[in-house]
């Protein structure tokens, strides 16, 4: 029956049935453009409470932003900017374009910050290339390249008189004769006044040697062609057409040819609220007895500059208009997505440059590395219709001009979907979510309801909020609850639980989000165990939704596979997670969570890693180990995914091989290295009798690469796996499956070197992991030949770990004198670590470390000196151990004169200690004074003992 909850729904969804609770997600999933970051701060996402969004800094783009900001709040110039008319959006007009859509997300958007990507792209710089983002950029000369990219875009001539109106004039290039009346004047274009600072302390001074020019006089004497003679002259430039809104450009930066680098001016420097420009213009400076009608300008904007001339930041301060009145002015702090109030009393401080006050001892002033760089003034009776009487005493809305229809739609939706996901993130949702689930059985009479309506509902309700809300938050307290609940309630109820994992299955959207997406470790691990439990579970109690032939599991063998049913969960949960694969590579904090899921699902039995064998995965895990390999070209070349894999590996980006390693080894488990390999081209991997699995072609190939001819050849996956260092355990189980195929698939030669190549290698500790894997194969082979070899090999490269490596180098012959194995003879390991005693032993007792030369002491009193052999020893045996002592005693004196007294080399007598106690204890206990040999060797130890003295 249908629970009461849902009777009278006779709304439906095509794709859910009855509309259910969750259709409000599920419309956001389906057709959601605007795409919440991950570690979502649902503080920091809306508008900020000044009325203003920010811009999203695209890399190095603030110099953009401080200046698209300053123009975005001159309201002639943004009521310019959306209402030109634009009929080419795509090509000839695409930066007007964009600029019209900037600047109407800008004034109508409800997020904190506008992306100006658009932007950044439409824009095409002097090489006729889009500018680089990750590169800084002046300010000013950006300024410059943005109103020549946008004139150029304008269509018609009248609209490009009105846009160089706004904020440029003309200026008069004069030459002024002193001794005749005549004067030479050239009109030029301006759409931002140089100002210089070096040596000047403000506006007004730096104004004033703009005007006042240079003189032209001795050999700089300036010729009149209408006199046709030289004159003295003064050449400066005056101001004829000023427009509007003026931007005087600070010159802080320039070079210092004495160092060949750019340098920053800090220089203290003011400029006031207001200013008069008439003292500038070409008809006062002509005739300066005439009083100028004032011309009066007020600050409106400032565009900062901190750091040096190589790198820095810009912002901007930027007075609001509309405003209630010229007294009450408020300010604007945009710094790229922050907005903030600013106080305008701050700005000698925040701007003029200078340095800084002295707060004290020990504290010094120094030279304040922010200041103005680009000042935005407006001409004062220009902005009388800013100031409004009437202004609510809110914060000041943005005046809203009307752009173009189509970006005002755009925006609204974007606004509906934004505002929709904002209240979604609320944390009182989580808490409802996760109380729902706690009571569900309550609601239900605390058992499942028979059609499991409501069960479905609430369940798909957790899951959709998990993946599109929780896993985003920044905190994943509540994700973690909502997490436990889920487990909770899809374990007790097979129904349930398939529920679950069907809306898992059905797409990879879950797995993309919650297990690589996810930059949040501890919701990747929660998803990936709530998935595996719920497997387990479903696997127990209904096996045929699992993917189960019920028929098939009484019929198995103890090591049988049992068959599979056509679309069980298990194989579409498979399916997608393989699917995935290609895109691995852009998700390397994942790795560990996505492989560690494969891993899990392997170990369920012999029929999971099957399903895992057929889609593939021992194959490309395999691949991955290669790819660096030069030899691998042909496998890169047909897999771009693992092209772009190579090339971030290439760039320093990490990926953990730690569960890829886990994966392999648990599919290995499964595998018959003896078996001849099958070609999937002609069949199907069939199990063999003794319940493993043969290889593929692929994989056999895989598993021995070598990058060179001949048989004895490093192979890379095994190499690739012990020297990632990343899961030793399971490269230990790998390693051991592969040596005890041999000799019967010809690669014990292969694995050795493998293994020995890593030993020789500087610094000596990073040879751990390789002498691990020797303990391993020393452990399985079945080549007394072979263990000999490789123990051997070790002790002979102990003498060159110098300064690194002892203790894992001791670690080695300790744990290999213990081995088990169960093809040879424990004794026979055991004799070879003393057959090499006099290699490894004397280096150890010489180590720069007390503790190893003291720990190499007490192993060779176990080893020789007090009960070198195990229980079982033939008399022989034993009576080798004095031999084995004479040995490592002659060793000892030839290193102490090798190394310390033929080289003179000064040592410290504490270091010598320990190896001189083992020489003394070694005459004295295995050398006979009656034969003149043993008397020469405690001659000669006896006289080095004293040298070292």
């Amino acid at each position: 029956m249908v629970h009461p909850v849902l009777e009278g729904n006779k709304e439906t969804d095509p794709h859910r049935g009855p509309q259910a609770w969750s259709w409000g997600i599920a419309q956001i999933a389906e057709d959601y453009t605007y795409d919440v970051n991950w570690n979502f701060d649902r503080s920091n996402a809306i508008r900020a409470p000044t009325g203003y969004p920010g811009l999203r800094n695209l890399t190095n783009t603030c110099y953009m932003n401080s200046l698209l900001t300053q123009l975005f709040m001159n309201l002639k110039f943004r009521g310019f900017i959306l209402e030109t008319d634009i009929t080419d959006s795509t090509y000839t007009q695409r930066l007007l374009a964009e600029s019209r859509t900037l600047f109407a997300f800008m004034q109508s958007t409800a997020l904190k910050a506008v992306d100006t990507q658009g932007v950044a792209d439409a824009l095409i710089n002097y090489e006729n290339t889009a500018i680089d983002v990750s590169v800084q950029m002046d300010v000013d000369e950006f300024y410059n390249l943005l109103f020549d990219r946008w004139e150029s875009q304008i269509s018609s001539d009248a609209s490009k008189r009105t846009f160089r109106a706004f904020y440029g004039g003309q200026l008069v290039q004069q030459i002024k004769s002193k001794e005749c009346p005549h004067i030479s004047e050239r009109l030029e274009s301006f759409s931002a006044i140089q100002c210089d600072i070096q040596g000047k302390t403000n506006l007004t001074e730096s104004l004033a040697a703009y005007v006042g020019g240079e003189v032209m006089e001795g050999d700089n004497k300036y010729s009149c062609t209408t006199c046709g003679t030289y004159v003295d002259a003064v050449k400066r430039a005056c101001l004829k057409d000023i427009p509007d809104n003026l931007i005087f450009h600070l010159k802080r930066f320039d070079y210092d040819i004495m160092t060949g680098t750019r340098i920053k001016i800090n220089d203290r420097f003011e400029f006031p609220e207001r200013i008069d420009m008439s003292p500038y213009n070409v008809n006062f400076l002509q005739d300066a007895e005439q009083p100028p009608a004032p011309d009066n300008f007020e600050l409106v904007g400032i565009l900062v500059h901190t750091g040096t001339a190589e790198s820095g930041h810009y912002y901007s301060y930027i007075k609001e208009r509309p405003n209630r009145s010229p007294q009450n002015a408020t300010w604007v702090e945009f710094n790229d997505a922050d907005v903030t109030p600013f106080n305008p009393s701050l700005i000698p401080d925040a701007c003029f440059g200078g340095v800084t006050e002295p707060t004290g001892y020990p504290a010094a002033p120094y030279a304040k590395s922010w200041n103005a760089y680009m000042l935005f003034y407006q001409r004062t009776r220009t902005m009388a219709v800013d100031y409004q009487p009437n202004f609510p005493d809110t914060v000041p809305p943005i005046k809203h001009l009307s752009p173009p229809p189509s970006p005002e739609e755009r925006i609204a939706i974007d606004n509906k979907k934004f505002l929709r996901r904002y209240c979604m993130f609320d944390s009182t949702h989580a808490r409802f979510v996760t109380s729902m689930l706690d009571r569900l059985h309550t609601i239900t009479g605390s058992c499942c309801s028979d059609d499991h309506a409501v069960e479905k509902e609430a369940l798909l309700l957790a899951l959709e909020y998990c993946d599109q809300v929780l896993s985003r938050m920044k905190e994943t307290t509540d994700f973690e609850r909502l997490i436990d609940s889920l487990t909770s309630n899809i374990r007790v109820c097979s129904t349930c639980c398939k529920i679950a994992l069907d809306w898992i299955a059905t797409t990879s959207a879950p797995f993309r989000n919650l297990l690589l997406k996810c930059p949040t470790a501890k919701i990747r691990k929660s998803f990936g165990d709530m998935l595996v439990r719920a497997l387990r579970y479903l696997r127990e109690t209904d096996p045929q939704e699992y993917g189960l032939d019920v028929d098939s599991i009484e019929l198995k063998s103890s090591h049988g596979v049992i068959a599979e049913t056509s679309h069980g969960v298990l194989q579409r949960i498979v399916r997608n997670l393989r699917d995935l694969w290609s895109s691995l590579h852009l998700y390397p904090r994942a790795w560990d969570d996505y492989f560690g899921l494969l891993v899990d699902i392997g170990e369920f039995s012999v029929t999971e890693a099957s399903i895992l064998l057929r889609e593939d995965f021992l194959k490309s895990g395999l691949e991955i180990l290669i790819i660096e390999s030069p030899g691998a070209k042909r496998l890169r070349v047909d897999n771009p995914h693992y092209n772009q894999l190579l090339r971030l590996i290439e760039k320093g980006r990490r990926y953990s091989l730690t569960n890829v390693c886990g994966l392999i080894q648990a599919l290995m488990a499964q595998i018959d290295l003896q078996a001849p390999a099958f070609d999937p081209n002609y069949g199907d991997r069939v199990q063999l009798e003794n319940g493993l699995f043969p290889l593929s072609n692929s994989e056999e190939v895989y598993l021995y690469y070598g990058p060179e001819p001949g048989r004895s050849r490093p192979l890379v996956c095994l190499d690739k796996m012990i020297t990632s260092n990343s899961n030793p355990a399971a490269v230990a189980k790998i390693l051991r499956i592969m040596v005890s195929a041999e000799p019967l698939v010809w690669n014990l030669g292969n694995i050795s070197r493998t293994i020995l190549n890593g030993i020789n290698i500087e610094p000596a500790d990073l040879a751990e992991p390789h002498l691990r894997a020797a303990l391993a194969f020393c452990e399985t082979t079945s080549s007394q030949q072979s263990m000999r070899d490789m123990i051997g090999q070790i002790a002979r490269e102990v003498d060159t770990i110098g300064t690194s490596g002892g203790a894992t180098h001791l670690d080695f012959f300790v744990k290999a004198r213990r081995l088990e194995n169960p093809r040879i003879p424990r004794r026979l390991i055991n004799k070879q670590v003393l057959r090499t005693v006099h290699l490894w032993g004397p280096p150890l007792l010489m180590y720069y470390e007390e503790a190893i030369r003291l720990a190499t002491v007490n192993f060779l009193r176990e080893l020789i000196f007090h009960d070198g052999t195990q229980g079982g020893d033939s008399g022989d045996e034993m009576s080798g151990l004095e031999d084995y002592a004479r040995g490592l005693c002659e060793a000892c004196i030839k290193r102490v004169q090798d190394n310390v007294i033929a080289p003179q080399h000064a040592v410290e007598a504490k270091s010598m200690h320990t190896i001189q106690s083992v020489v003394q204890y070694c005459v004295r206990q295995y050398f006979r004074a009656d034969t003149a040999e043993d008397e020469e060797v405690a001659v000669d130890a006896e006289g080095t003992c004293n040298l070292l003295k």
